[in-house]
């Protein structure tokens, strides 16, 4: 029988390690972005770190990863690290695609 603190921290690591790894990408983010804001760096931050939440699953279902833990918690990581540099060239391909004469 496995020990109950272990076990504990265990469920606590599988049910929250999405959130983790996107908050710690989202953190180490900020080191690469200088000349910022108080409030941008918090734009930033909460950028990456919801990237990280709500595309996870999904990405990890595009390219087809598996479902283990750690390769959830790789990808949340990433994810929240890249979000900042992801965002930018996004708007550009969707302007690309925009209407002429929106703005």
């Amino acid at each position: 029988m496995a020990e109950p603190a272990s076990t504990t921290a265990g469920v606590l690591l599988v049910k929250y390690g999405v959130i983790i790894g996107g908050f710690a990408g989202a953190i180490l983010s900020l080191t690469f972005l200088r000349g910022l804001t108080r409030g941008q760096a918090v734009a930033a931050f909460f950028t990456g770190f919801a990237s990280a939440i709500f595309c996870t699953p999904l990405a990890i279902s595009y390219f087809g990863l598996g479902t283990s833990g750690e390769t959830q918690y790789g990808v949340a990581f990433l994810i929240g690290l890249l979000a900042m540099n992801i965002i930018p060239v996004m708007k550009s391909v969707v302007s690309q695609f925009g209407a002429k004469g929106a703005t």
